[in-house]
């Protein structure tokens, strides 16, 4: 039987001759999942002999992100806005990045005791609707996908985080949505990949994530008008639109947003100069 450090080790090496960039952390992230600790708390325990069944497991583990299959998707975990959810591949994984639109709103928003009836537009896991509830704990909100399986993940995690009586989850499609309903937030972080930059994806993604979460359209915007112009009469006055967008399409979008009677209020820069995310409101 292997130490903790001696199994660290063996398979860090190994995942790096099968070109994972990310060998050690990932191969940390799955050794302290087996043993339900943590990353850093796997400094502490560098002594400890695993057993067989932990050994077994943990080969078995590798041996599945070898084949370039997600960490996230190998334990069904993903971490969000410091809270963990289940995914599988049914759902496109939670990005860091997308944390952003809960920051932007959060800023904007005084009055966490407020009441606020929310809509994600294009749900997934259901991540961002939850993360958004959780903060303001008098909110409602609706989930809307057209995945029945992405509603199933997003069901699980909803029952997960206890938020049953605040969030409602519908399958609809989102460009032929129609709402008579008036929102206060209406978030999305919609398929906003042109057809050549999901080409250009590497095969953890491409090989593993749904294509349908990922690609909007031909150049990316597909989606965008259908929601700017949803949001337009589906927010209340004032109402707060965020959105995360892809490579190179805040000037579009921003004309769209401009041409529907919203002004930007903030916006999140990458390190490359891309804005990745945008918070608009209705005027």
């Amino acid at each position: 039987m292997n130490t903790v450090q001696e199994i660290l080790q063996k398979n860090y090496k190994d995942l790096l001759n099968h070109n994972i960039q990310t060998a050690k952390i990932d191969s940390e992230v799955i050794l302290a999942n087996i043993l339900n600790t943590t990353r850093i708390n796997l400094i502490t325990k560098q002594d400890i002999t695993l057993n067989k069944e932990q050994e077994d497991l943990f080969s078995k583990l590798v041996e599945r992100r070898k084949q370039k299959e997600p960490v996230a998707y190998i334990l069904n975990k993903k971490e969000f806005w410091n809270e963990n959810y289940f995914v599988d591949k049914r759902v496109l994984i939670p990005r860091p990045e997308t944390e952003i639109l809960i920051e932007l709103l959060l800023k904007k928003i005084k009055d966490k005791n407020k009441a606020y009836k929310v809509l994600d537009l294009g749900c997934g896991s259901g991540c961002l609707l939850i993360s958004f509830l959780k903060e303001m704990r008098k909110s409602q909100g609706m989930g809307v996908d057209i995945s029945s399986n992405a509603l199933e993940v997003a069901k699980k995690n909803i029952e997960l985080h206890n938020l049953n009586n605040r969030a409602k989850l519908m399958r609809l499609d989102l460009l032929t949505l129609h709402t008579k309903d008036k929102f206060d937030v209406i978030f999305s972080n919609p398929p906003y990949l042109s057809s050549s930059d999901y080409a250009k994806l590497s095969d953890d993604v491409k090989n593993f994530e749904p294509k349908q979460a990922l690609v909007g359209g031909f150049n990316g915007v597909l989606y965008y008008k259908k929601i700017i112009t949803l949001a337009q009469s589906a927010l209340k006055k004032n109402g707060y639109l965020a959105l995360e967008l892809g490579d190179r399409q805040y000037r579009t979008i921003s004309k769209l947003l401009q041409d529907h009677s919203f002004r930007i209020l903030d916006k999140y820069q990458l390190i490359n100069n891309e804005i990745r995310c945008i918070l608009a409101a209705k005027m």
